[in-house]
Formats: C-alpha cells, sequence, structure tokens
C-alpha cells in the first residue's frame, strides 16, 4: 500500500511534465466522461463480494461457483451496454461540448476510445478480483497492485524517450497494462480455485439477488457521486475554476491517502460477512470496533504530519499551488478520517443484505450536502463552508449507522464511545499538542517536517500500544514481536 501510494504520486508528476500541460488536460478532460460512469464498478464489485464471503461463510463452494457465473454474465451484458452508451455519448460531447485544439483532436479521440476499452475490461476483471479479496489472498493482492502502479510508471518513463505521438503512446501502454492485468488475475483464480469453472448455469433467483442488492447500492453510489459532483459545480459557480483546481489537488492527495486505509480495510470484510453468515455476533460486534479503530489510527498516522506541513510539501511537490488549496486538504483529510469509521458499519449493512431502507436514508442525507452548502455560499461565506458542512454531516452520517448497527447487530453505542471513539481522541489530541509545539518552534521548514515526524512517531506509537489496545491486543503483538525475533535469531 505504501509502495502504491508513493509511485501513483511520482508516476502523476512525470506523466504531467512528459505530456504537457495541454495533452495533460485533453487527456484528463476526454477521460472524464468515462469517469461519469465509473462509480457502477463499485456498487457491482460490492454486491459480488457480498454473495462470495456469505457463501464461503457457510463453506457452500457450488453457490460460490453459481454467483461467480451470474455476475459474469451481468458483469458481460453490462459491459456491452456500457460500450455503445460511453461511444455515443461520449462522441457527441467532445464533438459538441468540448473545446479540444483542432491539430490535438485525432489524438483526444485515440485517448477517448482506448480509455473506454480500459474502463471495460476493467469491469471484466471485477468477478474474479473479488473472487481473490473474499478467499483473502492478500499476498497476490498486494503483488498485482504494485505490479500494475509499477507498469504504469514504465509507461510514463516511456513518454521520455520514445519519440511518437506522446498522448496516443501514453493511451496504447495504458490498455496493455489492463489487459496484462487482467490475464494475470484470470489466470491466479483459475489455477488457485479449482472449484470456480465457467458454466452453463441458471438460477433466477441468484440472478435476482445479484440485481437487486447491485441496484441498491448502484443508487447509493449515483448519490454520493451526484453530491460530490454538485458541490464541485457550487464552487465554480461561485468562485471560479482557481477554486476547483485547489479542490481537484485536494482529492487528489486524499485519494492517494485513503487509499492506504481504503486496501487495509479490504482485508477485514470478508471476515465480517463471514462472521454474519455464521451467526457469530458477539464476534461481528468486536470486528465493527477493531476496524473503525485501527482504521482511524492507520489513517491518522498519516494525515497528522500531512497536515501539520501541509505548504512545505505542496510546494515541493507542485511547481505553481492554487489559493486555498492547503485548506482544503486539511478539511478533505479530515472527512477521511471521519469516513474510516463508519466503514465497518456499512459493510456490516451489506453482508446482511438489507439495504434499501439504509441507502434510502444516508442518500437523503448526502443529498442535504448541495442544499446547506447553496444556502450558506449564497450568503457569501468563504469556500471552505462546503467542506466544514461536509465534515460535519459526515458525523450525523455515523450516527445514522450507529443506529442501524444497533437493530441489526446489536451494537451498544456506549459500547463504540468506550472502545473506539474515546482512545482515538485522547491519543489525536495528545498528537495534534505535540505537532502544534514543534511546528510553532522551528523555523527552517524541511528540518520542520523531519523533526515533527520523528516526534510524532516517538508520541504516536507508545500511546497506541498503552491507550488504544487492549490488554489481548497487547498479548498478541508481543506474541507476533518475539516470533520474529526468534526467527531472526
Amino acid at each position: 500500500m505504501g509502495v502504491t501510494m508513493l509511485v501513483q504520486l511520482y508516476t502523476s508528476r512525470i506523466v504531467l511534465n512528459a505530456l504537457g500541460v495541454d495533452d495533460y488536460g485533453i487527456y484528463n478532460i476526454v477521460g472524464s466522461v468515462i469517469v461519469a460512469f465509473s462509480f457502477i464498478s463499485g456498487p457491482l464489485g460490492a454486491a459480488t463480494q457480498r454473495f462470495y464471503n456469505f457463501e464461503l461463510g457457510k463453506n457452500n463452494k457450488e453457490n460460490v461457483n453459481s454467483v461467480f457465473n451470474h455476475s459474469l454474465v451481468i458483469y458481460l451484458i453490462l459491459s456491452i451496454i456500457l460500450l455503445a452508451t460511453i461511444e455515443l455519448a461520449g462522441l457527441w460531447f467532445i464533438y459538441n461540448q468540448m473545446q479540444l485544439p483542432v491539430e490535438r483532436m485525432d489524438a483526444a479521440l485515440w485517448a477517448f476510445h482506448l480509455s473506454v476499452l480500459c474502463f471495460v475490461f476493467s469491469l471484466l476483471k471485477v468477478p474474479y478480483e473479488s473472487l481473490i479479496i473474499a478467499h483473502e489472498k492478500m499476498s497476490f493482492y498486494a503483488y498485482i497492485s504494485i505490479v500494475e502502479v509499477l507498469l504504469k510508471l514504465l509507461n510514463a518513463f516511456c513518454l521520455l524517450y520514445i519519440t511518437v505521438d506522446k498522448l496516443k503512446l501514453y493511451s496504447v501502454n495504458q490498455l496493455v497494462i489492463t489487459w496484462i492485468i487482467l490475464g494475470c488475475i484470470m489466470a491466479y483464480c483459475k489455477r488457485k480455485f479449482i472449484y470456480v469453472r465457467l458454466q452453463k448455469m441458471w438460477n433466477i433467483f441468484i440472478f435476482k439477488q445479484l440485481l437487486g442488492f447491485s441496484g441498491w447500492s448502484l443508487f447509493g453510489s449515483l448519490a454520493s457521486m451526484s453530491a460530490n459532483q454538485g458541490l464541485n459545480l457550487l464552487l465554480n459557480v461561485f468562485y471560479g475554476v482557481a477554486v476547483n483546481a485547489a479542490m481537484g489537488i485536494a482529492n487528489q492527495i486524499s485519494s492517494s491517502v485513503n487509499q492506504f486505509v481504503s486496501n487495509f480495510q479490504i482485508a477485514f470484510r470478508p471476515q465480517i460477512v463471514k462472521t454474519y453468515a455464521t451467526g457469530n455476533m458477539a464476534e461481528l460486534r468486536r470486528l465493527i470496533s477493531n476496524t473503525s479503530k485501527y482504521s482511524y489510527l492507520l489513517l491518522f498516522m498519516l494525515v497528522c504530519p500531512l497536515c501539520f506541513n501541509i505548504d512545505f510539501l505542496l510546494r515541493v511537490w507542485l511547481k505553481n499551488v492554487p489559493e486555498y488549496t492547503s485548506v482544503f486538504c486539511i478539511f478533505i483529510l479530515i472527512y477521511a478520517l471521519l469516513e474510516t469509521l463508519s466503514a465497518p458499519m456499512w459493510m456490516t449493512v451489506q453482508a446482511t443484505g438489507k439495504i434499501r431502507t439504509y441507502q434510502l436514508v444516508i442518500s437523503c442525507v448526502i443529498g442535504l450536502n448541495v442544499f446547506i452548502s447553496y444556502a450558506f455560499l449564497k450568503s457569501g461565506f468563504s469556500p471552505f463552508i462546503v467542506l466544514q458542512i461536509k465534515c460535519s454531516l459526515d458525523v450525523v452520517y455515523l450516527a445514522v449507522r450507529l443506529w442501524f448497527m444497533r437493530t441489526m447487530a446489536d451494537y451498544s453505542v456506549r459500547d463504540f464511545i468506550k472502545e473506539v471513539l474515546t482512545p482515538i481522541f485522547i491519543i489525536s489530541f495528545l498528537s495534534m499538542i505535540i505537532m502544534y509545539l514543534i511546528v510553532s518552534l522551528v523555523r527552517d521548514e524541511l528540518y520542520k517536517l523531519l523533526v515533527s515526524s520523528a516526534a510524532f512517531a516517538l508520541i504516536y506509537i507508545p500511546a497506541c500500544y498503552y491507550i488504544a489496545f487492549t490488554v489481548h491486543e497487547k498479548q498478541m503483538i508481543l506474541k507476533l514481536v518475539n516470533s520474529k525475533i526468534r526467527k531472526n535469531n
């Protein structure tokens, strides 16, 4: 996860320099047409993985094979529909709405068509990737993720040394990388999961279950995407494109940092679904608390030093930092921290399969974001208010999700406050005081980054051990450390 995050940030810098501002902008604006449809893959992947995990929890491998074949049919049909839809809608949008340089139109169309194919093949990869995660083969998942980002880094270096149309070369290489990763994942699944095979089968009950679950998950993702795009539109209307640029950079940093913890949470999702499937509710409640606590502590380890040194890091990373970027970054990272607390709760809701009411309630609360932000911006508030409202509403999301946990898993709010919120609040408060004192006293920015990060680690790691971890968890950590020491000796 660490390698992936660092390589992605470095790759984006090389690609920008190699393509140049115009071609990089063309690739991103053309790709935005595909991004508009990319929200579909997340809910479908969550639905597929949920049913894999549920059947594995009951040790019913025959049904896992059935879910695989039915989901693959759904993905094939969806891929054909999306291929036709995106091609028609995208070409109309490119020719009629986008302002592209005439001399680069041919390269832009190459980038568009190849990006559509990348999206379709990525969609077909989901049933296989979900199968790997459901079986908790996290080592392969980590290795293939590293291979993918390294291939993309190689693609970036190709732009520096091969003298052809760089935008066309970059687009072709991206498609080849997608094929390579898809082929590796399919080969791994065929070799490791012998009982999962392509077969002609039809079970209307499984098909309806997959479609129903995917439909409501899709509804929630659509609401979330609409709210995010709505906020970007509001910022554009009231403050112009400069603020959109600042928000775009903040989102990129948040995405890279948040990917670190979201990959960590992927490891918990199969356990949550399998535990629910076996009916072990006490273990399920323990998993909810632990996933929330560990996820927050892992992300805070990155977010805290990053926020206190954000201005210096942005200047190192970017040549020209748009106004508002540093404050946007801080607020959006705080939002990411709050979201980590809720992750195991929506995983548990998905495990139950009863997601209709949950998605309706959460989507309504998410929709409030745009309306409240519009009212405040109309009244003359600064652009920061948008993210302040977003963070405030995330506290409401957490309360709603806790209510669902109480009804679905008999999960106690008091236990959540005692086992999760109290220790992470104490640790966060102590860490931020130390960081604030150091950044206030040290002048040189590079020295400040190094000293504050080192001091943070010296305070944070012992604080997590003595405050956040239970006696049982401490025993497990000591046992693991001792076993590693004995093995090395």
